[in-house]
């Protein structure tokens, strides 16, 4: 047997009944084998009732002794019925009980429920029917025994001959088809659950039983053995009644009866067994013709197949099937090699003509054309050859009758074309050609859309084409379509190919790509003149083209090919054959396809001129916007002049501290990280970066170019680089790490901007008191608890100022004039309604009473103010110099100031 598969689809399961669980299944074979057993009983009891002449008192002992006798040889019979259901129950249980059982009890399964019909049938045969027979041989006797019932030896003879030769056939007959026919639900069941067919060793138990066997069964159980019953029971029938006659019929007297009947059992016996092997021969020949035409078929021999109808029974219809799916396979076929031959063809005018002539002659038609939807024009187009030339024909996508079926993407079969209002005639009267039959038939591509028509002209053998014409070149139009996308896609990769070509030749930046090998593939015009290489350098190896002084692009090639991680190298030198030298950044990559599998490796040299090393260095220090205004501004702009400006101060608090403990390799790392998060946040406010001081940052808002909102910029970047500083320090403390903390001190006012330095080395930075006053009041914030002071200056500034509190009037040192301070709490917003709006009403209310100088109620203001928010640093601040003032208060003339002695 070959690999066995689901008798029954997922559609045929659906619509039927659920199959059988175990436990039902068991029962239905248990009833089958006692629907059995009741109607052997009754074609039995029935035999008895015409031919034994039992009288009144036989029949009642008869009946009373059946119901023993059943229960006796139910026994034996259900005893084997649940010894061969075992590996079914196994498998059904699992399955109901929603497991997977393992493959070998599955396949057990299968294999059992297979030959279960046949075990039934032996079982009937062999073991149910010897048994009732003997049970009968018994039963009589002892029941003339015990009760005195008078059966005579010949009805006992004849009782036990009826269970053999009639009971038990029609039993056996009955459960086998009745076992099979039950056995399929589940049969589909279990093989759904098969990974794949049965294994050849589980195959070989099957038991196969042949046409041939059946049938021999049936004539000699079916019609045999009852016949020489019958010509029996007949000739003891005759003889016993010339003896209830008072005739004793000598053997000489009976002969010609015996030969009658000799004769006539001998002739349907031999009548029904040639009958039998006749079918049966017949059916095998079909069958096995059909076999060997199925193995031509796997094999792919689908020429050498035809199968010829040779009778008008089933196998007829069947034969006709085959050809008909013989046919339809040979037309794929040959649809399959025409669309591997067309496949091959990527130019557009060639392939429009060679599926045209395909299509001729696929069709057995006299002409065809093929048109192509041009997006651009909405037209449909075609290309045919004309002597050295390509024509084409084109006409709107809706006119015509190709136009209408590429509109209603329905395909059309038109018998009278003539009679057609959207056939041009014309065409016809122009060329010579008469149209007969049109079949017309839309393009679609992988997702539906329309890509074309395909157009067939006159069929010659028949007056129009045919519902399987139109079948047939709508399976052809999909290979057409795969066909036409190819060709499409070529012409994209083409225009794709030059398109990229043209910026490599466009673009400044010189360009050289590798294959795996590091050899040279491309390089673009800028590479060329870059290297002074003519030829590009194309096939060369990367160690070739770069060698002496150069051979570090070798190696960093190399490395990244290696890492398979970009190379970026910054204002480095690229020595040229001339000798010359250029300043350059290089960029190393590996190049990687649509799959990220890397394909080889890319060069990027930007040859740096004095305007490209200006704007590099500038990016270090401002954002892109600022240094493009400044290069477009020129050099002027770097020249001192007055301008106001908004200066931003940072300092880490406890730095070196800090540094101490984590040594300076970690110091440096947490130095790059943190000046990487706050310069983004500077660059990201318009500001430009002044100068790092140690572990200070200095930040210019409004050079080299002013603004409406320097202030507003200048506050808002102090704010966010504080927000950032948070996410920084979540990330340190998931890693272990101590948090960084913080002052930012602003100043606006006016400096000296400009290139400040000596010959050899100068600076763009600011001068000026602005400076110095953002500096202090940076280091002023430890003094009043807080993160972020300004001027009064900045403040006078500010567009828009909103979560701000004046904090004091301040003498800083070095300066003779008191200055307004102002604190920015915007990175604590989201405090607003969790106690921050609070504070700042009671703190205003405090600060107020502290400059009238009503020193109680300014201390209960601020202790109000800490209550809100806790650690409040200025509140906190307040309340120590209210009580300090309470106890020693200032003068009458005081003017609110307070000196600060440090920086």
């Amino acid at each position: 047997m070959t690999e066995l598969k689901p008798i029954a689809g997922p559609g045929a399961g659906a619509r039927a009944a659920p199959p059988p669980g175990a436990r039902a299944l068991f029962w239905r074979l248990v009833w089958l084998y006692q629907g059995g057993c009741t109607t052997a009983i009754v074609i039995t009891m029935a035999l008895v009732l015409f031919g034994l002449e039992l009288d009144l008192r036989q029949w009642l002992i008869l009946i009373g002794m059946t119901p023993v006798v059943v229960a006796i040889y139910n026994l034996s019979d259900v005893y084997l019925i649940v010894r061969h259901y075992r590996p079914i129950d196994a498998a059904l249980r699992a399955l109901d009980a929603g497991a997977q059982p393992p493959q070998p009890v599955i396949v057990a399964a299968v294999v059992r429920a297979l030959n279960l019909p046949f075990y039934s049938f032996m079982r009937v045969t062999f073991l149910h029917g010897p048994i009732v027979t003997v049970m009968v041989c018994m039963a009589l006797p002892f029941a003339n025994w015990a009760f005195d019932a008078g059966y005579q030896g010949w009805q006992v003879l004849v009782f036990a001959a009826t269970c053999l030769f009639f009971a038990s056939p029609t039993h056996a007959i009955f459960e086998y088809f009745g076992v099979a026919r039950a056995l399929v639900p589940t049969i589909v069941r279990l093989s759904e659950q098969l990974d794949g067919g049965l294994p050849p060793e589980y195959q070989r138990q099957l038991v196969a039983i042949r046409l041939k066997s059946k049938l021999l069964y049936l004539t000699i159980f079916v019609a045999a053995l009852p016949l020489i019953f019958f010509a029996a029971s007949i000739i003891f029938k005759v003889q016993r009644m010339f003896v209830l006659q008072g005739i004793d019929p000598t053997p000489s007297m009976m002969l010609p009866l015996y030969v009658w009947i000799t004769g006539v059992v001998c002739v349907c016996m031999l009548g029904s067994v040639m009958m039998a092997l006749l079918t049966a021969h017949e059916v095998s020949r079909s069958a096995s013709r059909l076999i060997d035409s199925m193995r031509l078929v796997e094999r792919g021999d689908l020429d050498e197949v035809k199968l010829e109808v040779v009778s008008t029974d089933e196998y007829a219809d069947i034969f006709r099937g085959f050809q008909h799916m013989l046919e339809a396979l040979r037309e794929e076929q040959l649809i399959l090699e025409v669309s591997n031959d067309l496949a091959g063809e990527l130019k557009l005018e060639i392939l429009i003509a060679r599926i045209m002539r395909t299509t001729t002659e696929l069709l057995n038609a006299e002409r065809s054309t093929l048109f192509v939807y041009d997006r651009k024009t909405d037209e449909l187009f075609s290309l045919f050859a004309e002597g050295d030339l390509v024509r084409e024909i084109r006409l709107p996508s809706n006119r015509g009758i190709a136009g209408a079926v590429f509109t209603s993407g329905v395909a059309e079969t038109i018998t009278d074309p003539y009679a057609d209002p959207r056939f041009n005639p014309e065409v016809d009267r122009a060329t010579g050609f008469v149209t007969r039959s049109i079949l017309c038939q839309p393009i679609f591509d992988k997702h539906g859309g329309r890509i074309g028509v395909t157009q067939v002209l006159n069929k010659r053998d028949a007056a129009a084409f045919t519902a399987k014409d139109e079948a047939r070149l709508r399976a052809f139009s999909a290979q057409i379509a795969v066909c036409l996308e190819n060709a499409r896609l070529f012409d994209d990769v083409l225009y794709m190919k030059n398109y990229n070509e043209a910026i490599l030749k466009s673009t400044s930046n010189a360009v050289i790509t590798f294959d795996e090998d590091r050899r040279i593939v491309t390089s673009n015009e800028a590479a060329r003149r870059l290297m002074d290489a003519p030829d590009g350098l194309i096939g060369a190896s990367a160690r070739d083209a770069f060698t002496g002084s150069n051979d570090w692009i070798a190696e960093r090639l190399e490395r990244t090919d290696r890492d398979r991680e970009a190379y970026l190298a910054v204002d480095a030198e690229l020595i040229g054959r001339d000798g010359k030298a250029a300043s350059i950044n290089l960029t190393a990559a590996p190049l990687v396809d649509a799959n990220d599998a890397v394909i080889g490796s890319m060069l990027v040299m930007e040859d740096i001129t004095s305007e490209k090393r200006v704007r590099s260095t500038m990016a270090r220090y401002m954002s892109k916007e600022v240094a493009d205004q400044l290069l477009e501004a020129g050099e002027s702009e770097l020249t001192g002049k007055d301008q106001t400006v908004s200066i931003l101060f940072s300092d880490v608090r406890g730095f070196t501290t800090i540094a101490e403990k984590i040594g300076a390799r970690e110091t440096v790392t947490m130095l790059n990280s943190y000046f990487t998060e706050m310069v983004d946040v500077i660059f990201a406010h318009k500001g430009i970066l002044d100068k790092y001081i140690g572990d200070a940052i200095m930040a210019l808002f409004g050079a080299p170019f002013a603004g409406p909102n320097d202030a507003d910029n200048a506050v808002a970047t102090a704010n966010q680089m504080l927000v950032e500083l948070a996410a920084l320090n979540a990330k340190r403390s998931a890693m272990g790490e101590k948090p960084i903390d913080i002052g930012l001190g602003i100043s606006t006012g006016d400096v000296i901007v400009g290139n400040i330095g000596s010959i050899k080395r100068m600076e763009y930075t600011v001068i000026g008191d602005s400076v110095n006053l953002a500096s202090r009041l940076e280091g002023a914030n430890k003094a009043y608890g807080s993160k972020i002071l300004f001027s009064e200056f900045t403040h006078a500034r500010l567009a828009d100022p909103r979560l701000v509190r004046e904090i004091d009037l301040i003498r800083v040192k070095g300066k003779d004039f008191p200055v307004g301070v102002h604190e920015s709490l915007g990175y604590r917003a989201a405090e607003i309604d969790r106690g921050l709006g609070a504070m700042l009403e009671h703190y205003e209310a405090g600060f107020a009473a502290y400059r009238a100088m009503a020193w109680d109620d300014a201390e209960q203001a601020f202790l109000a103010a800490l209550r809100a928010m806790p650690g409040d640093g200025p509140s906190a601040m307040y309340v120590e110099r209210c009580r300090a003032f309470a106890k020693s208060p200032p003068p009458a003339d005081w003017d609110g100031v307070w000196t600060l002695t440090s920086k």
